[in-house]
């Protein structure tokens, strides 16, 4: 019985589908997907200031071990971003600046790890988007075969081979790629309301206006003396 298995093609939305989505922060695509699949808050970028979006290559691994995350840099494809279920320890890195300058030189858009990094400095200065749990010098280990491009967790969200990644100064959102084109509508809608609502701001609307929460707040037997 094979300890894991490495699927090189998978399905990916259309490069259309994926542009559109570089024009929108993840706190709208959240919320058209009834603010739900983003990544837990402790995975953020080491570079600030940056976005990324691009379709999902998935790596399992045992904790503490990258060999697969190595097989995926050579699986995935320009515009690919590398998603690392490393189980969420942070005790041991399973990621370094050789993977991040492979990954640069192939042309992949980013990474997500459930799990610590090291080489951080390189990282940061090579401008690879870099999601991470964590940072230790403690390296890790190759000791056990496990799968690339199969359905995984990272940062509690499900992620199949092929799903967006997009990632910003906010963290992770995964939309799932057989709903991409569902989803990017509603996000732009949702993007077109927002516009709307800070043009009221500007205008001199309050927020209380522009939501109606006062009567909301009315509703919910609240006084206000």
């Amino acid at each position: 019985m094979p300890n894991g298995v490495v699927n090189t093609k998978i399905e990916r939305p259309s490069a259309e589908v994926v542009e559109r989505f570089k024009e929108l922060p993840t706190s709208i695509i959240s919320d058209a997907m009834n603010r739900s699949n983003a990544m837990h808050a402790e995975i953020k970028c080491l570079n600030s200031n940056i976005k990324m979006v691009g379709t999902a290559v998935t790596v399992k691994g045992m904790v503490g071990c990258n060999i697969m995350s190595h097989k995926a840099i050579y699986v995935a494809e320009p515009g690919d971003v590398i998603v690392f279920d490393a189980r969420g320890h942070t005790d041991t890195s399973v990621w370094g600046f050789l993977q991040t300058k492979a990954c640069v030189l192939r042309g992949i858009t980013g990474i997500v790890i459930d799990g610590s990094v090291r080489d951080s400095l390189e990282i940061r200065q090579s401008g690879l988007p870099v999601f991470c749990r964590g940072i230790t010098p403690a390296g890790p280990h190759k000791g056990w075969g496990d799968s690339v491009n199969v359905p995984i967790q990272c940062g509690g969200v499900p992620v199949s081979p092929g799903d967006i990644i997009v990632g910003d100064d906010d963290g992770v959102i995964v939309v799932p790629g057989g709903q991409a084109t569902e989803i990017l509508k509603k996000a732009e809608a949702e993007m077109t309301k927002e516009e709307d609502w800070f043009k009221k701001l500007d205008e001199g609307q309050t927020t209380l206006e522009i939501l109606s929460l006062d009567e909301k707040i009315a509703e919910m037997g609240v006084k206000v003396i």
